[in-house]
């Protein structure tokens, strides 16, 4: 979609600089926190394109660590998916950049970020994730790619020599940083 816009992010994302660029590019189309009818799940926003519907989910920790929510996202998504909408999750750990904005969402802009991505800030690493929560994490790291891959594998790495290795990757994901 050629959309000739530029977006400035400073500092790290959040749901609403997600959306407030979304909607941008997708003004008509654009609901924010959407409800199917007749669910009661919401979505932090929808937004449609002349070729698809697009339920979206900014994901923070609580998404990795809390089983009760993973197992609400899932349902989510196969009820997205059964209503004709592609269902959409952007994990906390990556930025919304020119790269990541066309590689998730379709759409074409520059996107001036000055904050990089992959666990910078936050102290909740994947050690802190629960059992699905890594799961989750090491299906959806597996999905990127290889550049994004790359800088999130450099914030771990950069977390583990600063906290150590135990406190920042389960014995699972080890693997990434060897």
């Amino acid at each position: 979609m050629g959309v000739n816009l530029r977006f400035i992010v400073k500092g790290y994302l959040t749901e609403t600089k997600l959306a407030e660029i979304i909607s941008a590019l997708a003004p008509t189309g654009f609901t924010s926190q959407y409800k199917l009818d007749g669910f009661n799940y919401r979505w932090d926003f929808k937004y449609e394109t002349p070729s698809e519907r697009v339920l979206v989910e900014y994901d923070g920790d609580e998404h990795y660590r809390n089983t009760t929510v993973i197992r609400v996202d899932r349902a989510k998504a196969k009820l997205a998916s059964e209503r004709g909408f592609r269902s959409l999750s952007f994990p906390y750990w990556l930025q919304l950049d020119s790269f990541t904005l066309n590689h998730f969402f379709g759409f074409d802009a520059e996107i001036v970020q000055d904050f990089p991505h992959g666990f910078i800030t936050t102290k909740l690493f994947p050690a802190s994730f629960c059992e699905l929560g890594v799961a989750r994490f090491q299906e959806e790291f597996s999905r990127l790619p290889g550049r994004l891959q790359q800088a999130v594998l450099k914030s771990l790495q950069e977390r583990a020599d600063e906290y150590g290795l135990e406190y920042v990757l389960p014995t699972v994901l080890r693997t990434l940083l060897a």
